[in-house]
């Protein structure tokens, strides 16, 4: 008693005949997550449930931002368009390549006519190695996306007047940016009519399909045009490669018109035609009574405008 009085007046600890803190008798270090003696402890004082709260916020924040992550680099057409429409209309060849587009070739008239006064035209020795890796994701069904700037003008021209004067729309010089977007998602429905009395046929060819926009002096001049995922190559003159049109199904198509399946592969050769239709491969339905009344629902010829990937030579 005398010597707390004398440390209270002192201002000193009380001398403690045992050394360090006291414990609690059940305390055990080596089993024991924290120390129950100890407030500041908070490991001691958390439920189960807390841990496991804490590892669903934890797992949520990964997901939600994987999510995030994925719909900002996913590709859609709204993304192509938007990044189109923003191209200054005089922006030059050079500033497109800086800006990532490659080189797709120089656009000479005359590869194919239509009988529409327009032509399209072949696009002449482009940076081969970069188109080849998107040909090569399309054969592998791997999604891709393509993005060229043309010299010259792209995708369509006038072709010659009757009297042997070019006939031109006033639309030369500069480039064009042509870019694809190979879409493994996509449906591959398809539809073709030769004539205003044959019905329309309509190709289910599975899944993926090539996608293309032209852009030319700001202005969109194609969007979402589609082709097979097969690629023709043609070997005369020069090797071209041709991509094949898919025109889309119009709203009056029914069911009664026919269909057929394609395997969509390409094949190559002097003449290799992509594998779309086997000859007699086509199964009708429906008989010519139902034929004519398609016909004359729909009317109108569905014509596929196929195109030139790229041509080596020239």
């Amino acid at each position: 008693m005398n010597k707390a009085m004398q440390a209270l007046r002192n201002h000193t600890s009380v001398p403690n005949g045992d050394r360090g803190p006291k414990r609690d008798p059940g305390y055990d270090p080596e089993h024991s997550g924290g120390n129950p003696g100890n407030p500041s402890d908070q490991r001691a004082v958390r439920p189960l449930w807390w841990w496991l709260l804490a590892a669903f916020l934890a797992f949520a924040v990964i997901v939600t931002g994987a999510f995030v992550w994925q719909r900002s680099t996913r590709m859609t057409s709204q993304k192509i368009v938007d990044e189109l429409v923003a191209l200054d209309p005089n922006v030059t060849e050079a500033q497109l390549e800086s800006q990532g587009y490659v080189y797709g070739g120089e656009a000479v008239a005359g590869w194919h006519g239509y009988s529409d006064g327009e032509s399209y035209p072949w696009y002449f020795n482009p940076d081969q190695k970069s188109i080849d890796k998107f040909v090569d994701d399309v054969k592998a069904g791997r999604e891709s996306v393509l993005k060229l700037v043309v010299r010259g003008v792209g995708p369509t021209q006038q072709t010659p007047a009757s009297d042997g004067d070019s006939a031109t729309s006033g639309d030369t010089g500069g480039v064009s940016v042509r870019v694809f977007w190979y879409d493994p998602n996509v449906s591959a429905d398809w539809a073709e009519k030769s004539s205003t009395l044959d019905p329309v046929i309509i190709h289910h060819d599975g899944k993926g399909q090539i996608r293309e926009w032209w852009w030319r002096k700001g202005e969109v001049v194609v969007s979402d045009k589609r082709f097979s995922r097969g690629i023709e190559q043609v070997d005369d003159a020069n090797t071209t490669y041709v991509l094949k049109h898919q025109p889309s199904i119009p709203a009056t198509a029914t069911g009664k018109q026919s269909t057929d399946a394609g395997s969509g592969q390409a094949e190559s050769g002097k003449s290799g035609q992509i594998g779309q239709t086997g000859a007699g491969d086509s199964t009708k339905s429906g008989d010519s009574d139902d034929s004519a009344k398609d016909a004359a629902q729909d009317p109108a010829v569905i014509t596929a405008y196929d195109e030139v990937l790229y041509t080596l030579g020239g």
